[in-house]
């Protein structure tokens, strides 16, 4: 008798268990319904109408962001470029008449081999970069004191 009632218990439990389970997977299909015609399609079809302007406005975004990567990269360049002279002891020196002081790294590269061209073995010539173009104009002129 004990067994007929715990079997009737659990069919019981197992048959509400299962109404549940299918009024909650209902109300579920029945929001998602909802949702989906009257919600989801009209974000949808509304974000279609702005496809080229979302397009252009990422073009524009990576323009930007681009340009302002350049502009942060030149301002870490040096404001001036200097060519060392070292001796044949590796010592720096300073030979009147030479200009040491330029406005681009080119020039200076340029002045540098063309300095070596006439000097050949007796003097080294580098180039170096320098953020302050009043230090370098000072420090040479000094130099040459």
């Amino acid at each position: 008798m004990l067994l007929s009632y715990c079997t009737k218990v659990r069919v019981n439990i197992d048959k509400h268990l299962i109404l549940y389970c299918t009024k909650l997977i209902v109300v579920f299909n029945i929001v998602y319904t909802c949702l989906n015609q009257n919600l989801i399609t009209h974000v949808i079809n509304f974000v279609r109408g702005f496809e080229s302007a979302i397009i252009v406005i990422a073009a524009i975004l990576f323009l930007l962001i681009s340009i302002a990567i350049t502009l942060r990269n030149v301002k870490k360049l040096p404001k001036s470029y200097v060519v060392e002279i070292l001796d044949l002891y590796g010592k720096k020196t300073c030979i009147d008449s030479l200009r040491q002081v330029f406005a681009t790294y080119d020039a200076a590269e340029s002045y540098a081999r063309f300095y070596r061209e006439i000097y050949g073995k007796q003097y080294k010539f580098r180039v170096v970069g320098n953020r302050n173009a009043y230090y370098n104009k000072v420090n040479t002129a000094n130099k040459t004191k």
